[in-house]
């Protein structure tokens, strides 16, 4: 115990301090129990609103960025475009940074993550991207794949994806008091993949190596948030199935490939066993409820936690 208590104060006097930046607290209860349990107490930095110091110089640090893409759901408009700021004010300053400037810009943009996705030899949904209430309707004509997918190019935790069985269903959509502009103005009209089971598969990743998948239950619709704070723990199941798989190991080059450190990626199995990836989450939540039903060696938020105080050490 005593010889525990002096390591943990020889490494905190050692140690650079981390940062997490982030819009939502309650997201980070888990990985702030994570870090006490370690003996860290990490800082936090709430980017909503504020000023970027450019010609000043940011502390010694390391910094993990956290930020979602559905940050405007819990009234954050603008907080990813501060964060691009604040990232490139620290990478131009040759700061330690987690899941950096071009990270975030995956995190905003799916086609982009698609278009990464395919360089790494993956596969993903055909997909055609609309911006305009009229162009949707002629994006769905012209992809002409029955029953799609539709879903905003910047959206984050599931909102916004609904399935049409045909054009004038969605055509009605856009006629109707429901709709609604995507963030960023971009439709994506995606492929619908019939599932060989209603479930999704969502592999975890942190320091760009695997730490478990996880099976989602979709039976339910497409709002999946791991979280625990998103209460719908009985939808989450860890699954060994993919541990051995070749698509670990390609999501692994792919993180490489793009310097994601730490991401939750989606994919879906078809009812010939093709695999599709369609999702990359680089501000990542693990289920504790899930994860205790397993005894997993590690949980998500130890193994975040482990990953950032090494590079901090």
């Amino acid at each position: 115990q005593s010889s525990r208590r002096v390591l943990v104060i020889l490494r905190k006097c050692s140690m650079r301090d981390i940062v997490i930046l982030h819009e939502n607290e309650e997201w980070l209860k888990p990985l702030y129990e994570a870090f006490e349990e370690r003996g860290v107490t990490p800082k936090s930095w709430f980017l909503d609103e504020g000023v970027v110091p450019f010609h000043n110089q940011p502390d010694d640090a390391v910094y993990y960025n956290r930020m979602s893409a559905s940050s405007h759901t819990r009234g954050h408009r603008f907080a990813p475009e501060l964060t691009k700021l604040v990232l490139t004010w620290l990478e131009s300053q040759n700061r330690t940074v987690v899941n950096g400037s071009q990270v975030l810009a995956l995190e905003v943009c799916k086609l982009s993550q698609y278009a990464a996705l395919q360089r790494s030899g993956l596969s993903v949904p055909r997909t055609f991207a609309a911006v305009g209430k009229a162009q949707l309707v002629e994006a769905a004509r012209q992809f002409n794949d029955w029953p799609l997918i539709v879903k905003p190019n910047r959206g984050g935790k599931g909102l916004g994806v609904q399935k049409f069985n045909q054009l004038d269903e969605l055509v009605a959509y856009t006629e109707s008091a429901d709709y609604e502009e995507p963030l960023d103005g971009t439709w994506l009209v995606q492929q619908y993949i019939k599932a060989k089971s209603p479930v999704i598969t969502r592999a975890e990743f942190v320091g760009q190596k695997f730490v478990y998948a996880v099976q989602v239950n979709t039976e339910q619709g497409f709002e999946l948030c791991p979280a625990d704070a998103c209460e719908i723990a009985e939808k989450f199941k860890i699954t060994t199935r993919f541990n051995e798989h070749s698509i670990i190991h390609q999501l692994e080059t792919f993180l490489r490939s793009n310097d994601i450190d730490v991401a939750g990626i989606e994919f879906i199995e078809n009812s010939q066993g093709e695999l599709f990836v369609y999702d990359v989450n680089t501000n990542t939540n693990y289920n504790q409820d899930a994860e205790q039903r397993a005894h997993v060696a590690k949980t998500g938020m130890g193994a975040l936690a482990d990953y950032l105080i090494a590079l901090a050490g």
